[in-house]
């Protein structure tokens, strides 16, 4: 479908009226410059000249934000730290990137996620995967919406999914309604009837938001339907007052007709035609803003940070790591891997083949350890089981409890990179991100694994055959006429056929004891590990060629 419905700031002339009647109205005038502090929501109002009237019934902490019961827990020192910056349009790019940057802050046990907003809006399918990864992924950590500039449409409700939103000086946010854009970039009118069962589905979520962090919810609303009213009411028992939607309450309110009713209002904050958008006053005056801050400094002040928060820019290196954690990456690294260990285990001594293999799996784990992927217990497991491996083909004869081990090991080690979990936890899927990560991560080694094997095949077959890539595997020599052995020699004991005992593993050469005889041996290809039994297939000068014996286990 061209056409994608998108929540998009008004840059457009509809969102021009919003801006010029919605609750910003008339600008207020500019405060004197202060500090960069942190300041409460319940700081002392500032001059009463340029704000709207509303403002001036609102005592300062009168709607401060209620503080959610679920919200996680902060330590008194914040170690672990990190930033994310939402800046620019909402699109699914971003919403792919913050895939990554929250598997990092889940990876690294984060305790503190700052997101850093100034956004237009965006896309509402990627809003709503931002939101889902702010609910779920991070529902254990403290998130903090930082309003450094603006949010509008797309961006306001990612910032109300957070646990508690800040701002700084001069900020707004608000404005929220959908719109659709063609693939031209120009804006088309949505059909009523679809307009209202977008609004219907989009005012439902923004209630739960709201309820679940503190704020009202008909202020929240109102950023999405122009035709909602939002009023100032003071209960007229108590005196206390109410932000609240007009058709709610016009049979509560006092009137000329009706003096006694219970509620009398006192202002208009949003009119029918105008969407909700709040400058940081206004914010803080109407209980959706809890702090100002205006910068890094005062945000460290505030929270407690002790170390320099980890900011997850989009830089050069972040986009290299998610070239190499991708899934094609992911299955060329493994298949690679798998074929350079194969080589190296066919040449002899430790070569080109061998630092290879070490190459693949370093980048293949190392860049998964980056973003949080893999835990050093993940890593250290894989390494365990390529020893495992190595010991049960170099050193133990047969194959038995090492190398399954091993295999074990390896296998649970490349299953484990591929969720996101802090080095305390399990890998165990537990949120849609995670089991999209894990049913990518495995079908990606799955792929990798078998191309790995069809590598080490194709290897066996065609390289002895390439200029250049002959040193990587063995190559059967060709006979030579063998020199005369002394008469002396044990060589001349020892005919064709007859069957020793491997004392050194042939890889392919080694030293068989046939009697007394300790003689150099040499395998055609096959490794043939110590205390096998061999059969002599011919002289070669000095050395004997030999071959497993009866149904002896070569590797």
């Amino acid at each position: 479908m061209n056409h994608g419905l998108t929540v998009l700031h008004g840059i457009a002339v509809a969102a021009v009226v919003s801006l010029a009647a919605g609750v910003t109205g008339a600008q207020d005038a500019p405060a004197p410059p202060r500090a960069a502090e942190t300041r409460p929501a319940t700081r002392p109002a500032p001059g009463e000249a340029g704000q709207k009237a509303w403002m001036r019934l609102i005592p300062p902490g009168t709607f401060a934000p209620a503080p959610p019961e679920a919200r996680p827990a902060l330590a008194e020192r914040i170690e672990r730290a990190f930033v994310i910056p939402i800046s620019g349009p909402i699109t699914a790019t971003l919403a792919e990137s913050m895939e990554r940057k929250v598997s990092v802050c889940k990876g690294r046990d984060a305790q503190l996620v700052i997101l850093e907003i100034d956004s237009p809006g965006g896309e509402l399918g990627a809003m709503e995967r931002i939101v889902e990864m702010i609910q779920r992924d991070l529902g254990g950590i403290r998130t903090v919406a930082w309003v450094h500039r603006e949010a509008f449409s797309a961006a306001a409700i990612i910032a109300l999914s957070c646990d508690e939103i800040v701002m700084a000086e001069g900020g707004v946010i608000g404005d929220a309604m959908p719109i659709l854009v063609t693939p031209q970039g120009g804006l088309q009118k949505i059909p009523e009837k679809e307009r209202g069962k977008i609004e219907s589905a989009m005012r439902s979520k923004i209630r739960v938001l709201a309820k679940a962090g503190g704020y009202n919810v008909a202020l929240c609303e109102a950023m999405i339907t122009i035709t909602m009213e939002v009023w100032l009411v003071r209960e007229r028992a108590t005196g206390a007052l109410r932000i609240v939607e007009a058709d709610d309450y016009r049979q509560r309110v006092v009137t000329d007709a009706e003096p006694d009713r219970p509620f009398e209002k006192l202002a208009t904050i949003d009119g029918a035609g105008e969407l909700v958008t709040m400058t940081t006053d206004e914010a803080v005056r109407l209980g959706v803003v809890a702090h100002v801050l205006d910068d890094m400094g005062a945000l460290r002040t505030h929270y407690s940070i002790t170390v320099e928060p980890t900011v997850l820019a989009d830089t050069w290196s972040e986009e290299l790591v998610a070239i190499l954690t991708s899934p094609v990456v992911t299955s060329i690294l493994l298949m690679a891997g798998m074929f350079f260990i194969y080589a190296e285990l066919q040449a002899p001594g430790f070569g080109v083949a061998g630092g290879a293999a070490i190459l693949c799996f370093a980048l293949l784990f190392g860049s998964r350890y980056l973003i949080g992927l893999a835990a050093w217990w993940e890593v250290g497991l894989f390494i365990v089981g390529l020893i495992l491996i190595g010991l049960e083909v170099f050193v133990i004869p047969g194959f038995g409890v090492a190398g399954i081990s091993g295999l074990i090991c390896c296998v649970v080690g490349l299953a484990a990179i591929v969720v996101a979990n802090a080095p305390s936890e399990l890998p165990i899927p537990s949120t849609t991100l995670d089991w999209s990560l894990f049913e990518r991560g495995a079908a990606a080694l799955a792929v990798g694994f078998v191309l790995g094997i069809v590598a080490m095949f194709a290897g066996a077959r065609y390289l002895p055959r390439v200029p250049g890539a002959r040193s990587l595997v063995l190559i059967p020599k060709r006979r030579q006429p063998a020199p005369p052995v002394a008469e002396e020699s044990p060589m001349r004991r020892v005919q064709v056929g007859d069957v020793g005992t491997v004392t050194s593993p042939c890889r392919p050469v080694g030293k068989v004891r046939f009697g007394d005889d300790l003689l150099d041996a040499s395998s055609e290809g096959a490794m043939i590990p110590r205390d096998a039994q061999v059969r002599v297939l011919r002289h070669d000068a000095n050395r004997l060629i030999v071959e497993p014996a009866g149904d002896q286990e070569t590797t």
